[in-house]
């Protein structure tokens, strides 16, 4: 546990996914993620699907914590999954797109989205973000113009 906040430590591997992105026809993104707490990739094959996929992933490890309740339409409760215990995503580094990858870091779950920081692999490039929106802009202008 770390003494300042009282929380244990999360490995690294659990802080970072990678988006190996294979196509982008007509805006629809298609491809592969990987994170620490599965063992192989899992496909996606369009936007919301990447993510929910994404949000499951922040949710199951606990990290990072989010500072609002999420809000739904209906009553349904989602039902409880477990949480992997991997922490390594040195297994992944390797894994690239056919068209661009990217490594995301997810810092804080604020006013109901994502902030932290995207890295595009191929063009040298990280960028922070305050938002899952600018999120998917930083990433459609690499896929649009890369």
């Amino acid at each position: 546990m770390s003494p300042m906040t009282g929380r244990g430590a999360v490995a690294e591997g659990l802080k970072t996914i990678l988006i190996c992105v294979d196509s982008y026809d007509e805006l629809l993104i298609k491809g592969y993620m990987y994170h620490g707490s599965f063992g192989d990739g899992k496909g996606f094959s369009n936007l919301m699907q990447l993510l929910l996929m994404i949000e499951d992933i922040l949710d199951d490890t606990g990290f990072p914590k989010a500072t609002t309740e999420k809000r739904r339409f209906n009553t349904f409760k989602a039902e409880e999954k477990g949480t992997g215990t991997g922490g390594g995503l040195h297994e992944f580094e390797a894994k690239k797109g056919r068209l661009a990858t990217f490594r995301l870091k997810i810092l804080f779950r604020h006013n109901a989205s994502w902030q932290g920081s995207v890295a595009w692999i191929e063009g040298g490039n990280e960028e922070p973000f305050r938002s899952a929106l600018e999120l998917l802009m930083l990433m459609d202008s690499a896929l649009s113009n890369g």
